[in-house]
This record gives structure tokens, C-alpha cells and sequence, in this order.
């Protein structure tokens, strides 16, 4: 099975960035057998488009990184990562950017690395 990009050739009812540009739309994800398959099942979620039709180009997924930034009340950065686990790290940056503190956190918020 493949994951495929689609997205709707119909231009969106409301104006936003992606009315009439499919370039800017994020599309749907579709996990199918084939092209002709991600077509269908697009099709089957909006049967009103089906005239104007879906683009289906194969897609190749990679992994995202999120961290989330916060400031303490030290002017301290902190990088807060979840790891898959529900796990986190959090990475205590000082105002030139060294590190001062890692601390690794279970899903409770107890320390359990450091």
C-alpha cells in the first residue's frame, strides 16, 4: 500500500488562499493500493466533485520534529520535545544560546534522566 497526496481540482465556495490555487492546498493523505484507488475514495468523501475531478500524486511521507518553545522568567530558552513514548525532553538554553540544563520527563512530568 502507498500513501498518495489529493486534492480537489474544484475551486473552494469561500475565498482563502487555496480558492483557486491548488498549489497552496494542503490536500488529503489517502493510503491506497493506486492511483485510480486514492481517486475513488476521494470520490467516495466528495461525490458533488467528481466532474471536476481530484490530482493524485503518489506521496512519500518523513518524519516531523516538534518543538515547542517557551521563555522562562530568567530569559532562559527552553525546548520542549515530545518523544514517542509520551516521554519529553526539555533542553534549558541560556541567553547566549549554551546549554545549562537537559532534563528528560515521563508522561507523569516526573524527571527520570538528567
Amino acid at each position: 500500500m502507498k500513501e498518495y497526496r489529493c486534492t480537489r481540482n474544484d475551486p473552494y465556495s469561500h475565498q482563502c488562499i487555496g480558492h483557486d490555487d491548488l498549489t497552496a492546498r494542503q490536500g488529503y493523505y489517502i493510503q491506497a493500493h493506486s492511483i485510480e484507488e486514492a481517486w475513488q475514495k476521494m470520490a467516495i468523501r466528495f461525490p458533488e466533485e467528481v466532474e471536476a475531478g481530484f490530482t493524485v500524486q503518489e506521496w512519500e511521507s518523513f518524519n516531523v520534529k516538534v518543538i515547542e518553545i517557551r521563555q522562562d522568567a530568567g530569559g532562559n530558552i527552553i525546548e520542549i520535545e515530545q518523544v514517542g513514548d509520551g516521554t519529553t525532553i526539555e533542553i534549558r538554553k541560556g541567553k547566549e544560546g549554551n546549554i545549562v540544563e537537559r532534563v528528560k520527563r515521563d508522561k507523569e512530568g516526573n524527571i527520570i534522566e538528567e
